[in-house]
């Protein structure tokens, strides 16, 4: 018999401790649901950023479910990358009201609960980025953020940009633009020296960067083939120029409608870079020459640079007479040089390679240098100091910020032969 007494007394035993913990359990559960519904919440308790203290549950349920109807009709919550945005629909959005309030925490703070469509999202980001972008996106990251700003029911808020999820490796290797010099002539061995010293130089987001501090010390023309060289680079990207400036004589080795004029002192190369992410310029010699790389995201929009037709103006001859020759003897002082006038333009395609628009960059003019020849006397004439008004050249600026001085005057006694 006392097997049997033993197990009686331990099915007692289990039975009874089962219940306690099931009281203890249950108990308070039961107890805070009817005080709830009879009291309401107590005071602190939040689902997401709305109060229902004091209120009951069906009363706690009306109030998230209007807010939350108030936040669909009203909420702007957008994706961006760079200059493209997306709105976020509000009906990618599904609120679990009821299971909110039956989650939350007397005197606490509890979390409104969402779900996001994922796919639609997808769908959304890959309209602004380009595949090969989308595939190394920390999508969970985004969904995650953007969930959570819907569940404090936020209305307004910054975009959120594509490019915060992207991870920083990805931005290092890609190469968006390049610009180069092939013949450095004289410059050689100083403008190599300094690419060794600065492989690289960083352009932060939204900042405006300045040459001039990287190139200090330098002679002119050497600060003005970096700066050329650089301006080549960013030109096709949605950087803005905010200051460039030209010579009155395009120099040997820069290509016609990339000099980037830097002395110092007054000009300088200066660019806006509007994006959030940074992106980096890295230098390397090539040949007799060297080559700037632009490094960082790609951009949305792809951007050509155009040049129009060279118009060219030739140089006049300025005469000047010299007693000591003889009649009929002339040498050239100083050979002339023919002007120029090109028109930069950068056209902007989308991704479908429609064109969206064009502009003109600059209208780069480099007036003519006059020759200047020496003559003898001729027989029955005698110096003159009349001179032969020449046709009026093209005027305009040089550069884009600075009117350049006015080209010097020939002497009185100079003359001109067209």
């Amino acid at each position: 018999m006392r097997p049997v007494a033993a197990a009686k007394l331990f099915f007692v035993i289990a039975l009874c401790t089962t219940y306690l913990i099931s009281v203890s359990q249950i108990g308070p559960a039961i107890y805070e649901s009817v005080v709830a519904n009879e009291t309401g919440f107590a005071a602190g308790t939040m689902i997401g950023s709305i109060s229902i203290a004091a209120l009951s549950k069906e009363e706690a349920v009306q109030k998230v479910q209007t807010k939350v109807n108030e936040w669909k009709t009203s909420a702007q919550l957008t994706l961006a990358y760079q200059e493209k945005t997306v709105a976020i629909p509000a009906r990618l959005f599904s609120f679990r009201v009821e299971q909110s309030v039956q989650q939350a925490v007397d005197g606490r703070p509890s979390q409104l609960v969402v779900q996001l469509d994922k796919e639609a999202v997808s769908t959304l980001a890959a309209q602004l980025a380009t595949p090969a972008l989308a595939s190394s996106l920390q999508f969970d990251k985004l969904v995650n953020d953007i969930t959570k700003s819907a569940a404090l029911l936020q209305r307004h808020r910054e975009p959120f940009d594509l490019a915060r999820y992207i991870g920083q490796q990805t931005t290092e290797k890609i190469a968006v633009s390049a610009g180069s010099i092939t013949n450095l002539g004289e410059q050689k061995a100083e403008v190599i020296a300094w690419v060794d010293n600065h492989p690289s130089i960083e352009i932060k987001g939204k900042t405006v960067f300045s040459l001039a501090a990287y190139v200090k010390g330098m002679s002119s023309l050497a600060m003005s083939t970096i700066a050329s060289a650089v301006y080549q680079a960013v030109l096709p990207t949605n950087f803005t120029v905010v200051e460039r400036h030209t010579s009155r004589s395009l120099p040997d080795g820069i290509p016609l409608g990339y000099e980037a004029k830097v002395d110092g002192n007054i000009s300088d190369l200066r660019v806006y870079n509007p994006n959030t992410t940074a992106y980096t310029l890295q230098f390397q010699t090539v040949g007799t020459g060297f080559r700037v790389t632009l490094y960082g995201l790609p951009f949305t929009y792809q951007y050509v640079i155009k040049m129009g037709e060279v118009e060219y103006f030739p140089p006049k001859t300025v005469v000047q007479y010299n007693p000591s020759l003889k009649p009929g003897e002339r040498y050239v002082k100083a050979a002339g040089r023919q002007g120029m006038l090109v028109k930069v333009k950068k056209e902007t395609y989308d991704e479908s390679k429609q064109l969206i628009k064009t502009e003109v960059i600059s209208e780069d003019f480099y007036p003519p240098v006059h020759a200047i020849e020496v003559r003898g006397l001729e027989l029955g004439t005698t110096p003159t100091n009349e001179t032969e008004t020449p046709s009026s050249d093209k005027a305009q600026s040089n550069e884009q910020t600075k009117t350049p001085t006015q080209e010097e005057q020939p002497n009185e006694s100079d003359q001109y032969e067209k």
